[in-house]
């Protein structure tokens, strides 16, 4: 018997081996630039401490995208979903180069961590509102499917690493209120052999800080206490939030290391002019955040 085209066709299929029988596409695979941006569009957007702005805005944000346009160019695979994401084509005008360079800043803000293969998790602030962020943290496969786990009200990040409303800073005149100084103000810093020397402030940076902000108390064995915020380098390279009882510091021994609330609206930091940096804070020798990144 003679089975025409059309009845071989459905005989075949019927055996599950005919034209009709299309298997099922598997899922996509996404990049990592492409994941982030489904993790945005499910969670928020990152709210986080930009260097260009924190703890003082250095130079102007328009500037700083055209010096660093080649290096985002470079980053092809980033580069490509940021330019179709805001549905822009070359050649790449100043206010789009910005543009490019924010969304770039926000997507390394975001990390993505594997977990498991096809799946990535996360864990950000993400910003919901102009002065309220919520903690996220969840996952996404590399077909692009997000699942949010949890989700916590949090405030603004925790950027500020400077110094407590009152700290004295050591000049030749005496110690003065880091709020009290002003650019060019004579202070005592440390040249490259460890001397000490009077130098003229470069930069007075202050930041605002949410009224959750914490500073570390450090109280020293010799009597000296300084407040400042967790992430402030000591003079040797070691953030004040490390530090523990025992530690040494300064050539003392750290008494206590407590987190306290503070609410003094602002915290503050200077650059001295030399080769360090650093200054002395309530008698205590410290680095400053102000130097270039």
């Amino acid at each position: 018997m003679r089975l025409t085209g059309l009845a071989l066709a459905v005989a075949l299929a019927a055996c599950g081996g005919g034209p009709l029988a299309s298997p099922t596409p598997s899922p996509q695979s996404l990049t990592v630039p492409q994941l982030k941006y489904r993790v945005i569009d499910e969670a928020g957007r990152p709210w986080f401490c930009d260097r260009d702005f924190y703890p003082i805005a250095r130079q102007d944000e328009r500037e700083i995208a055209q010096q660093r346009f080649p290096e985002i160019q470079r980053d092809t695979e980033t580069f490509s979903v940021i330019v179709t994401r805001l549905k822009l084509a070359a050649p790449f005008n100043a206010d789009q180069q910005l543009a490019i360079y924010r969304e770039w800043k926000t997507l390394e803000a975001l990390s993505l961590q594997s977990v498991s293969p096809g799946v990535w998790g996360f864990m950000y602030l993400a910003q919901r509102a102009s002065n309220a962020g919520e903690r996220v943290d969840g996952r996404v496969t590399a077909d692009g499917r997000v699942t949010v786990a949890n989700r916590a009200a949090a405030g603004p990040p925790n950027c500020p690493i400077c110094l407590a409303r009152g700290t004295r800073i050591a000049t030749p005149s005496g110690d003065v209120a880091v709020q009290d100084l002003r650019t060019g103000d004579v202070v005592w810093t440390i040249d490259r052999s460890g001397e000490r020397v009077a130098a003229p402030l470069l930069t007075i940076g202050s930041a605002p800080v949410p009224a959750t902000h914490e500073v570390v108390r450090i109280s020293l064995d010799d009597g000296r206490i300084v407040l400042v915020s967790p992430g402030h380098p000591t003079a040797d390279g070691r953030r004040v939030g490390d530090l523990a009882a025992g530690d040494t510091l300064d050539g003392a021994q750290v008494v206590t290391a407590e987190r306290v609330a503070y609410s003094g609206g602002f915290t503050f930091d200077v650059l001295p002019a030399g080769p360090t940096g650093m200054y002395w804070a309530n008698g205590i020798l410290l680095g400053t955040t102000l130097r270039s990144q």
